[in-house]
């Protein structure tokens, strides 16, 4: 696994004239070309082509639980990520708000995706988490 360099940020939604995971997510706004393009439904596919390898985990980080979706053999390696991005250890193309949540500061998101390395990591919410796996196994 690379160390991350584009991870999108997005909200929790409940956006039914959406399809797919826009109707669970809307995504922040990136301001950088990498982010466009296709970018996402790419990883998507990735991570749909591979799902077999997936696992959900549970974490937490500065009293906060973090629901993590990643390869089982990545694990490891993205705990050791996020405790980076806490502490604002790696330099991402774009600023996320992850950080900010933790620290109880003022945030918008709820989710981040790392579009390079095909992982998620969001603010625990069974809600949304029952319908991101409807929709990510589904699809």
């Amino acid at each position: 696994m690379e160390q991350p360099y584009l991870i999108q940020q997005a909200q929790f939604s409940d956006r039914s004239d959406r399809k797919g995971i826009d109707a669970i997510l809307a995504f922040d706004y990136m301001g950088s070309a990498e982010f466009e393009f296709g970018s996402l439904p790419e990883s998507l596919k990735r991570i749909r082509e591979n799902i077999n390898q997936y696992m959900y985990s549970l974490y937490s980080i500065n009293d906060k639980a973090v629901t993590i979706f990643c390869k089982k053999s990545e694990l490891s390696e993205i705990l050791n990520t996020l405790e980076k991005l806490a502490k604002k250890e790696i330099q991402l193309k774009e600023r996320i708000d992850f950080p900010d949540w933790l620290n109880n500061e003022k945030h918008w998101n709820d989710h981040w995706w790392d579009i390079d390395n095909d992982f998620m990591f969001w603010r625990e919410n069974k809600q949304f988490e029952e319908k991101f796996k409807q929709l990510i196994e589904g699809e």
